[in-house]
């Protein structure tokens, strides 16, 4: 199961380009352009996740108690540092990297060098916080738990209002993912595909991705920070082989493009992004995730964690989208 992460991770690589899918611009675009295209395919994705996991995994540890796999699933707590300070940082510097965490790698299969340095950066910065003599400003910043959550269906002992529970979250997702779907299709700039298709592709890959992982003794889906945190150890996992499939998929799906060639970027550039992906790599580890591990992995099991941590970096992608609009 650990090698079907790298076929999940061409598939992300693959969608991300047909429809952009980066939310440094799908977060800061909101502020600086008004466009909410991206914004909505993210939305869209997580909606659909939300309809399917909590319920799926639910009536898994009720009808199967001796199931260990998602007996094992924690949410992130919400931590009162990490999830604000971290959050919102990582939405700063994600402008600086050029992409969030996983952009900078579908963005590599998009030939442009200059994300080399972002990647460099990031894997760096994330290593330097969990591993490295920065991990003492991670503990800090996750020192102070406001709420230690449980995953939905340990929130009681009843079985009857656990199952009324995740039954009413999927028919308001459903709901919402109607009311969204009502809304004109429209293409980002750069995109094939419009953002329902992305949102939708996203959406599945997600809940596809969480079967895998738990078959492979993970207690997480899709996540950038693990797959970081093995490159640098050089360690085989399913997280590196997630993340390591997102530029080949990237580049399966860009192969047609004759116009874009490799290049060495100028010094500038350069120093942006080491410096951009450092500071993406060491708020997302304080932050204890990024736009994929918060955004559409956790936020989809309501970890609340995560939601106060991918809502601050949008506040965080939205400021500097107002400091630099035009």
């Amino acid at each position: 199961m650990i090698f079907f992460a790298l076929i999940i991770g061409f598939v992300y690589g693959y969608i991300s380009v047909k429809g952009q899918f980066c939310m440094n611009s799908g977060f800061s675009n909101v502020v600086r352009k008004k466009d909410t295209t991206k914004l909505k395919s993210f939305l869209l994705a997580i909606l659909i996740q939300i309809a399917v996991v909590p319920l799926f995994f639910t009536l898994i540890y009720l009808f199967a108690p001796d199931n260990s796999y998602i007996d094992k699933i924690q949410l992130p707590p919400l931590f009162l540092v990490g999830n604000v300070v971290g959050g919102f940082l990582f939405g700063i510097f994600m402008y600086y990297a050029g992409s969030c965490a996983a952009g900078i790698f579908y963005k590599l299969g998009e030939k442009k060098t200059d994300t080399i340095f972002a990647v460099v950066g990031f894997v760096s910065g994330v290593y330097l916080m969990e591993k490295g003599f920065l991990q003492g400003i991670r503990q800090a910043a996750q020192s102070t738990v406001l709420f230690d959550q449980q995953p939905i269906w340990k929130l009681t002992s009843s079985v009857t209002t656990v199952i009324i529970l995740v039954v009413g979250i999927s028919l308001i997702s459903i709901g919402l993912i109607y009311v969204l779907l009502r809304q004109e299709d429209k293409q980002p700039g750069g995109a094939k595909w419009g953002w329902k298709k992305t949102g939708l592709g996203i959406g599945v890959l997600g809940i596809v991705a969480w079967v895998s992982a738990l078959l492979s003794d993970l207690t997480y889906g899709m996540s950038i920070i693990p797959g970081a945190m093995d490159m640098a150890g050089l360690t085989i996992s399913w997280g590196l082989l997630f993340v390591l499939g997102i530029p080949l998929g990237a580049f399966w799906s860009f192969r047609k493009n004759t116009t874009t060639h490799f290049s060495i970027p100028k010094p500038i550039i350069i120093s942006k992004r080491l410096f951009g992906g450092l500071g993406l790599g060491i708020s997302a580890s304080m932050a204890a995730g990024c736009t994929v591990g918060h955004g559409l992995t956790f936020t989809s099991l309501l970890g609340i964690g995560s939601i106060v941590g991918i809502v601050f970096i949008f506040l965080g992608s939205g400021f500097i989208g107002f400091l630099t609009r035009k």
